[in-house]
């Protein structure tokens, strides 16, 4: 009986901890993942970059609307990491609907082509079909994402952190 009674508090300790990370990770204090990508692009482009939040704006998060998109597929995941897979496929889709829009169907065709080499073609089909869909459904963002993170909370949550630009900047 003994062993019960210390193995609820444990759970009610860590329940209590892991609520305390979803608050804090609510309150809009620290964008998830940010540090890491701001890291990235430092080193990359050598320059400041201005991050804005837009959780705390009316205007949808880019990383949601890309996990919206890619939510069929996504929920056939067995795990964290081929969830982050599938992230990693679903921007890539993104990106490539946001030049074929810009570029037209050739452009897409050149990326298709090259990606071959290095990409299983069943994977490129499902980066062109999700580009389709970005096409469709999503047309109205321009947002050419350039870094992403993506970051396993707890059991139940994982959070998609973007840095993006419009395409024409």
């Amino acid at each position: 009986m003994a062993k019960s009674k210390s193995k609820n508090r444990n759970r009610a300790k860590l329940l209590k901890q892991r609520k305390k990370e979803r608050e804090k990770a609510g309150q809009g204090s620290e964008i998830i993942g940010l540090p890491q990508i701001e890291k990235r692009l430092k080193n990359q482009l050598g320059a400041n970059i201005n991050f804005n939040n837009r959780s705390l704006s009316p205007v949808r998060k880019i990383s949601d609307v890309v996990t919206e998109m890619i939510n069929p597929v996504m929920r056939e995941a067995r795990d964290f990491e081929e969830q982050k897979k599938i992230i990693g496929l679903g921007i890539t889709a993104w990106n490539l609907g946001i030049v074929k829009t810009h570029n037209g169907e050739k452009e897409i065709l050149k990326l298709k082509n090259s990606f071959k080499k290095a990409i299983p073609k069943e994977l490129v089909n499902l980066i062109i079909e999700f580009s389709e869909v970005k096409c469709t459904d999503y047309s109205e963002y321009d947002e050419l994402i350039i870094d992403w993170e993506f970051t396993h909370l707890n059991d139940h949550q994982n959070n998609l952190t973007v840095s993006y630009k419009l395409f024409n900047e």
